[in-house]
């Protein structure tokens, strides 16, 4: 079943494209996914959880980067698993492309999703459902992320105020005698009746 998913983020599509085909950013900001080996290759070993109504499946398997053009701004990921109970297997060939829209950019997805086992008896409009929250999730914590992060220029530090010179260790002595002095006269004006100044 093929499932279409798009969304907005006012982000130049150069930035959003370049965040994106880090599959660690995106296992970071995808509900329910985790990356665990890096195969080398653009491939990687991975899980994910998905629930559908009042059932769960956690697939675990590999996703390769199959195509990746920065010039388009178009990837193509390949992601294979099986359920860990081995009750069935996922299969989905994602297309992604980041589009210039006016104050920002539009990403849209196209996955051609297969799948057995459980979650088979569920319809495309069901799955179609589910797809639109989890790339509702995957938005929002995009936009958290890339709004967050420190371009390079940005990442300099700013200059913070000069620290007060530290005081030198005469300085403090000379300080602590003048106190002691001044204490001691005080002591002997308070016994002589003499007002204190």
């Amino acid at each position: 079943m093929l499932i279409e998913n798009s969304f907005d983020i006012s982000a130049s599509p150069d930035r959003v494209f370049e965040f994106l085909q880090d599959p660690h950013n995106v296992a970071a900001c995808f509900p329910g996914a985790e990356l665990t080996e890096d195969l080398g290759g653009d491939s990687y070993r991975g899980k994910v959880k998905i629930k559908v109504g009042p059932l769960s499946a956690a697939y675990a398997g590999t996703a390769t980067i199959v195509s990746c053009d920065p010039a388009t701004r178009v990837a193509v990921l390949l992601a294979e698993g099986k359920d860990a109970r081995g009750s069935g297997s996922a299969r989905a060939e994602a297309k992604m492309q980041v589009r210039a829209k006016e104050g920002g950019s539009t990403v849209t997805f196209a996955t051609e999703l297969t799948i057995s086992g459980k979650l088979a008896q569920f319809g495309r409009g069901i799955m179609a459902d589910v797809s639109n929250r989890m790339i509702a999730e995957l938005a929002e914590q995009v936009r958290t992320r890339i709004d967050t992060a420190q371009l390079p220029h940005e990442a300099e530090a700013v200059s913070a105020p000069p620290s007060p010179p530290p005081m030198k260790a005469s300085s403090i002595i000379k300080a602590m005698i003048a106190g002691w002095f001044g204490r001691l006269r005080g002591r002997f004006r308070s016994k002589s009746g003499s007002p204190q100044a």
